[in-house]
């Protein structure tokens, strides 16, 4: 009897000693408190600690304190209060769970029970009966064949509907480019009923000139015996090879204005009437212009 009571006393003993296996001091306290270290962050440590160092506990109900509790402990015939928040009171073991604001707890001692041998040890042995279970595995070449055929099936899918949006793409421009043509059918239907067009050339003793600005002016009154009243006007700039031209312009008798590079102003002919027409629907070809002659600027 005697030996089982000790035996059973040895045991709790292994089994508190297991439990409460880490330490801890708190601030303004020298002692080690045997605890069991449950988490730990930048703002408090929680640890289990065991009924045999509580003294007296003080619960109180303050929302707005995150840490509104005090528990009494007692270590080595010492006793030190703490300021906590409790967290749970255990009866099977007896222990109560406190949450510590990180600033008050001063040292840390944690106790890893596993050595790296044994962990080693365990991963080897699980990674080899992971081994041998993949070696003993046997193919199920029915469910195999079932997903290689979704998988094709699945990609038949995904093509037809890629080949479709192309399809749709293909017929959206298409439509597009026949909406467009006839539109500009139209326009030059319009252009053509509405308005006509002027080309020339300009040259500089006998070449031709290019960047020479160009100017036809409507000239909607003119006589001898009225003055002249000008309308609408075009402007462009003659290219490399001193041609010009003009769309859309409206029908009706033109003066011609030229600019030759270097000149700043305006230069026409000495008689104020038309040097030439346009016609709607016709190009109205207008004479070449020598502009090495003065006239009126």
């Amino acid at each position: 009897m005697y030996k089982t009571v000790c035996v059973l006393i040895m045991l709790l003993l292994t089994i508190s000693t297991k439990l409460c296996a880490d330490t801890l001091t708190v601030e303004d306290f020298g002692e080690k408190i045997s605890v069991k270290i449950l988490e730990m962050n930048d703002e408090y440590v929680k640890a289990v600690f065991p009924k045999r160092l509580i003294g007296s506990i003080n619960v109180q109900s303050k929302r707005d304190n995150k840490y509104p509790d005090t528990v009494f402990i007692r270590v080595n015939d010492k006793e030190k209060s703490i300021i906590c928040k409790i967290g749970e009171i255990t009866k099977s073991p007896a222990s109560i769970t406190l949450r510590i604001p990180r600033e008050k707890v001063t040292a840390l001692q944690i106790d890893f029970p596993d050595s790296e041998h044994d962990m080693c040890s365990k991963r080897r042995d699980d990674f080899d009966l992971h081994r041998e279970e993949s070696r003993s595995a046997t193919v199920d070449t029915e469910k195999l064949k079932e997903q290689i055929k979704d998988e094709l099936m699945y990609a038949l899918e995904r093509k037809k509907e890629k080949d479709e949006y192309q399809i749709e793409e293909k017929i959206k421009e298409n439509l597009t480019l026949e909406f467009e043509k006839k539109q500009q059918i139209k326009e030059d239907i319009f252009e053509a009923k509405n308005y006509g067009k002027v080309s020339g050339r300009m040259l500089h003793k006998g070449k031709t000139l290019p960047g020479c600005q160009v100017k036809i002016t409507l000239l909607e009154k003119w006589g001898l015996f009225s003055s002249h009243r000008e309308g609408v006007h075009f402007e462009t700039v003659t290219d490399e090879n001193g041609h010009y031209s003009f769309d859309r312009v409206t029908p009706g008798g033109y003066k011609l204005y030229w600019k030759p590079p270097h000149e700043s102003s305006w230069i026409r002919s000495v008689k104020m009437e038309p040097d030439f027409f346009v016609e709607t629907g016709e190009i109205s070809r207008v004479f070449d212009r020598e502009t090495n002659i003065r006239t009126i600027n």
